[in-house]
């Protein structure tokens, strides 16, 4: 595979002196593999001279995988002029939204209010295929998809051929304020060390990568100002490339306010870090128009083809909400019904068991400190029962202790996050779950 960069900056364009270097578009990337398979990775303002390039060959036949439909990451598409050619072909991928499909989502900038273009006008064969968590081919190609915590649902990308793996994944945010167990060994970096078993399927989904292209908009101390927007601090995509056993990791997504100078400092900083510890990882800044080429080193397998598949939620999905504070459950039962799910809410744990007995439930949110019985009591009560067993359990609790979040996993909790929360980012980890297509329920669920 060979990998271009064409955009490189998160949230919004650059077009600065300063960020010449690293550059100043947002999210592209350019992945074109051995047998002349052409994908896109996000279509920022990148995408405007990955077109400009692409036109001079004349119709383009493209494969274009979007991470999620905000706005940093779509709004190239405009500008992308293999859009506007008589013969070009683009299959755009994404993930399936919460209130409107892919083409909604991703034509709504194209309205006549923001745009003179419509989506229906272009000139090219479009087609879209709206993605939850799969895996599917593109002729050799192997794609695999996961769910990325941000504040709206979003997906990473692995892609295989030829024996060479790519990870693409951004944006995302750490599950837990604190990676590691407080036992973890100095210097141990493996996936069970991890404290929230979310954190350790993100790195499962990055194992062994020959190249790992991750959000790294903040570092650490930027980060403690910063959550719930959805992004990872840089600390925490080189902790978990260690941890997967990356070969080469590209930190992307830069911060808007970052300038070429303080990505150098920033650089010189993490290879320090990992000279002394000794660690095979070959790291970089992603830099616009900079190249990568990952050998295809296997001969290529012929198999089924699959086809990517929207994701199914429940038929008006039912979410128990136990929450003792009346504002926040007001708001988690507006939020959720806004959704389309329907929505019952109880203000203490023994209601909860008991409602939870009475009625089918395809999620539940449970507070931990809540009267007659605590939360983490309720989700050990029902774990006992095995009809619960596969019914996703998200904790919402103020504490962020990670003997907390230990002890909640150990009694059976599917997912934890901590108040205060975005609700954006609340309602894309509903989704996560009620959507996924195996349910990892139980104590250590991830």
């Amino acid at each position: 595979m060979r990998v271009r960069f064409w955009g490189t900056r998160g949230s919004i364009p650059t077009p600065e002196h300063e960020a010449l270097r690293y550059g100043g578009n947002t999210s592209c990337v350019e992945v074109e593999t051995d047998d002349g398979t052409l994908l896109i990775l996000d279509c920022g303002t990148g995408a405007r001279r990955l077109g400009l390039m692409l036109a001079e060959r004349g119709a383009v036949r493209a494969h274009v995988l979007i991470g999620h439909t905000h706005h940093d990451h779509i709004n190239g598409l405009p500008f992308f002029l293999p859009a506007f050619m008589e013969g070009s072909h683009l299959t755009i991928y994404g993930p399936a939204g919460i209130d409107r499909s892919l083409p909604t989502a991703i034509g709504g900038q194209m309205d006549y209010a923001y745009f003179p273009v419509p989506l229906k006008d272009l000139t090219a064969q479009l087609a879209f295929e709206e993605l939850g968590e799969s895996e599917f081919s593109l002729g050799e190609i192997r794609v695999r998809t996961q769910y990325l915590n941000h504040t709206s649902p979003t997906i990473g990308y692995r892609i295989e051929v030829g024996g060479a793996t790519l990870v693409y994944a951004t944006d995302h945010e750490p599950h837990a304020a604190t990676l590691w167990h407080p036992d973890r060994p100095s210097g141990l970096f493996q996936m069970d060390a991890m404290l929230h078993p979310a954190d350790a399927r993100h790195a499962t989904f990055l194992k062994d990568a020959d190249l790992v292209i991750h959000d790294a908009q903040y570092t650490q101390a930027e980060y403690a100002t910063k959550l719930g927007w959805g992004h990872s601090p840089m600390e925490y995509a080189v902790d978990v490339a260690l941890a997967a056993g990356v070969k080469r990791l590209a930190l992307f997504h830069h911060d808007p306010g970052r300038k070429d100078d303080a990505v150098d400092r920033l650089m010189d900083t993490f290879e320090a870090y990992l000279v002394s510890l000794d660690a095979n990882l070959e790291l970089r800044a992603a830099a616009e128009n900079s190249e990568l080429y990952l050998p295809e080193t296997a001969a290529l397998v012929a198999g089924h083809n699959t086809f990517p598949h929207a994701p199914r939620l429940p038929t008006r999905a039912r979410i128990l909400v136990a929450e003792d504070d009346e504002d926040l459950a007001a708001v988690l039962s507006e939020t959720l019904q806004d959704d389309g799910y329907e929505v019952m809410r109880v203000a203490d744990g023994l209601s909860a068991v008991r409602l939870a007995h009475e009625q089918h439930f395809d999620l539940m949110l449970l507070d931990i400190a809540m009267p007659m019985m605590d939360g983490l009591t309720v989700c050990r009560q029902l774990r006992d029962d095995t009809q619960f067993a596969r019914v996703p359990i998200l904790i919402l609790t103020a504490s962020n202790s990670p003997r907390e979040i230990e002890a909640a996993f150990e009694e059976g909790a599917t997912d934890y996050m901590t108040k205060p929360f975005a609700i954006g980012q609340l309602r894309a980890r509903v989704r996560t779950w009620l959507t996924r297509p195996w349910r990892d329920t139980g104590p250590r669920a991830t």
